[in-house]
């Protein structure tokens, strides 16, 4: 489901005119009757089309501009929404409306270590009992995934939180 653009476009024949969120929403639940209903696993997804773009300003490529965010009440809360943001920024609001809608959230980060250390630290200090944790994300074909600088600096600070703290 990740930066689906074209649903209710002049550019989609089958699509062109029709309400975006009700379509996107249609194919979301037909996945999860398939994967959770009838297969019994846990359905992930990454949650960009459902973030509100004139409400969280995150750019075309992290939240939709194009209506479908409404597909967000359309949809099962039993699924774990990857919250993908790759550029440092002051905060992650999505992290939260995620969670605060009843979904299971993994905020998700990419190349970056300043923004992936970012991320990591304002979803942890959310403190939300629906943020799952961290997950790690790529588009290569890398081998030496324990080197890669996002990933060791990531679990550097996500080991900080398994740390005792002192009195």
């Amino acid at each position: 489901m990740d930066e689906v653009f074209l649903i209710g476009s002049e550019h989609s024949p089958s699509t062109k005119g029709k309400d975006p969120a009700p379509i996107l929403a249609k194919a979301i639940n037909d996945l999860h009757r398939h994967l959770v209903k009838r297969r019994g696993v846990d359905m992930l997804m990454w949650g960009d089309r459902l973030i509100d773009g004139q409400v969280y300003k995150y750019g075309d490529w992290e939240s939709a501009n194009n209506g479908t965010a409404p597909a967000i009440d359309l949809i099962s809360k039993d699924i774990i929404i990857c919250d993908w943001h790759y550029t440092l920024r002051e905060s992650y609001p999505s992290v939260k409306m995620f969670a605060d809608q009843g979904f299971r959230v993994w905020p998700s980060g990419w190349n970056k270590v300043d923004a992936t250390e970012a991320l990591i630290r304002y979803s942890r200090d959310l403190k939300h009992p629906n943020v799952l944790g961290r997950l790690f994300t790529t588009w290569s074909g890398r081998k030496q995934w324990l080197e890669w600088p996002p990933v060791v600096e990531g679990l550097k600070l996500l080991r900080q939180d398994k740390t005792p703290s002192s009195p």
